[in-house]
């Protein structure tokens, strides 16, 4: 209004109310506008009478399965004999992976493990199941009964007697023969009466180990016997197995049963800060060496 300096102030209020009054009209047609609703568009009535139109229903014809009812083996049956015994193909599909996972059906009750069978399926193909002989369970033969009023002690007895006679019964040599426990083997070693499996293998495994038996009351050694065993037990002369101490290490001179850890060091000490050991005397002088040690190892020594 100030660049209109010819006008009046009259002149000039009334062009003022003039724009005020075109502003609010400007404004009011445009939130008119804004709040009327648009007309549809052609392809929008189109797609409103495509969707409106009533949807017709649209079914397929599908030919009923003819359930049928024969004697089946669940472990041979192919697929298609399945089928036709009325299983849906997924439980077809869970057969095989059973037969080929966790092995065959022994019983008619185990193909209960099919998923989700119903009563009616297994009411129906249980008198139908025939379980080939080569996968069923092999039946024991039946066991002496146990009379209803024994005693503790009577079926203690009884049961003895029934694993007695199961077990297969090792042969014993008779007093006053005797088995060379050098060159015995285990079979040979169990024939002595007192000696079972555990017991031969330990005094194999303990020979073994120390290169050879002097006398036969090494073979307590190896693991607790009864005194009764060695009057069936005899040593034959054969060459002793012997180590050099002057050549083996501490871990290899104590894998030997009559040598320690603290003997062996000893060993090595002296050779590396005096030289070769050529005696047993030498050897009663190095620390840890008793008597009774050395009346072991001389059998099982050399200094060469």
């Amino acid at each position: 209004m100030k660049r209109l300096p010819t006008l009046t102030n009259a002149q000039r209020r009334a062009l003022l109310v003039i724009e005020w009054v075109l502003l609010i009209g400007i404004i009011v047609y445009s939130v008119m506008q804004w709040k009327k609703p648009s007309e549809p568009t052609k392809q929008v009535e189109t797609n409103r009478e495509w969707y409106g139109k009533p949807v017709k229903s649209i079914t397929y014809a599908e030919k009923e399965r003819q359930v049928e009812s024969f004697p089946f083996d669940p472990n041979t049956a192919d697929s298609t004999t399945l089928l036709r015994l009325g299983l849906s193909p997924w439980q077809v599909r869970s057969i095989y992976r059973y037969r080929a996972k966790l092995g065959r059906y022994h019983t008619p009750e185990d193909f209960m493990r099919v998923p989700n069978m119903t009563n009616e399926q297994w009411e129906r193909l249980k008198p139908c199941i025939r379980i080939a002989k080569e996968f069923q369970y092999v039946q024991p033969e039946p066991r002496k009964s146990y009379q209803e009023d024994a005693s503790p002690e009577q079926l203690t007895a009884e049961i003895r007697e029934i694993r007695r006679d199961s077990l297969p019964r090792q042969e014993k040599i008779a007093f006053g023969q005797t088995i060379d426990i050098n060159t015995a083997d285990t079979s040979q070693l169990k024939m002595i009466p007192g000696i079972a499996s555990k017991r031969a293998a330990r005094i194999v495994a303990y020979r073994r180990q120390l290169g050879g038996f002097v006398n036969v009351e090494q073979a307590m050694e190896a693991i607790e016997l009864p005194d009764s065993v060695l009057k069936y037990m005899s040593v034959s002369p054969v060459e002793i197995r012997k180590i050099n101490v002057n050549k083996l290490s501490v871990q290899q001179l104590m894998k030997h049963p009559y040598l320690n850890f603290y003997q062996a060091k000893a060993i090595f000490e002296h050779r590396r800060n005096k030289g070769d050991l050529h005696s047993l005397d030498e050897l009663s002088r190095l620390e840890g060496f008793r008597s009774t040690d050395l009346d072991r190892l001389r059998h099982y020594i050399t200094f060469e």
